[in-house]
């Protein structure tokens, strides 16, 4: 019986695809984030959401799911969710009625704090080796990917 290859084999190592390689890369990484914020009571769309709100308080359900990456529907039950746990609230917005804010509480923003650290070791396991400068490269090269396909 035929087995897949293993990460850095045949089409999943450096002669692979590039567009396939970004996505095991994400995956893998994705994979060990949720292992980590698990401990913290969190799955990954609730940590980058709350992560956006800690950064950006005050956003529209509209402009959480842009920046945190997530459908409009996906932010919908996120929210839900993450209100029914306390750990994000609601509030109307002063000037525009029907617009509602998002705010993580309390609660909300000290799990991420407690979760930031095991996320960055994740960040700092997959630079491992690297240099400052191979590691600005990268990030560059990242957002130039996003910003050249965003459209």
């Amino acid at each position: 019986m035929t087995t897949a290859p293993e990460p850095g084999e045949r089409y999943r190592g450096a002669e692979g695809r590039i567009g396939f390689l970004l996505r095991q890369a994400q995956d893998a990484f994705a994979a060990a984030m949720e292992e980590q914020l698990r401990d913290h009571g969190l799955t990954r769309p609730q940590f980058g959401v709350l992560s956006v709100l800690v950064a950006d308080p005050g956003l529209s359900a509209a402009d959480l799911a842009r920046a945190a990456m997530v459908t409009p529907q996906a932010i919908n039950l996120l929210v839900g969710v993450l209100e029914r746990e306390g750990l994000l609230r609601r509030e109307p917005h002063p000037t525009h009625g029907r617009v509602l804010r998002l705010f993580a509480t309390a609660e909300g923003a000290r799990r991420v704090e407690q979760a930031y650290p095991a996320v960055i070791a994740l960040e700092d396991r997959i630079v491992e080796g690297l240099s400052q400068r191979q590691v600005a490269a990268i990030k560059r090269w990242l957002v130039t990917v996003a910003t050249t396909l965003k459209d």
